[in-house]
């Protein structure tokens, strides 16, 4: 079985090759502030579920 773009030239498949890694590197740089706020708040959320020493007393006077 031939390789779909066997029939271009090696400079095209090159050239092809360095636009589709361009493409990649531009929308992943493009996504990171969306992945790093996705992942903030979702690290928010899991230490959210953990009560604050400071707020124990609120919860459960009589346990301390």
């Amino acid at each position: 079985m031939n390789r779909p773009y066997s029939a271009m030239s090696i400079r095209w498949q090159r050239l092809l090759c360095f636009a589709t890694w361009g493409v990649f590197i531009a929308l992943a740089s493009v996504s990171l502030p969306f992945l790093f706020d996705l992942v903030s708040r979702g690290i928010g959320w899991v230490t959210a579920l953990f009560l604050h020493p400071d707020e124990l007393w609120k919860e459960c006077p009589r346990c301390l």
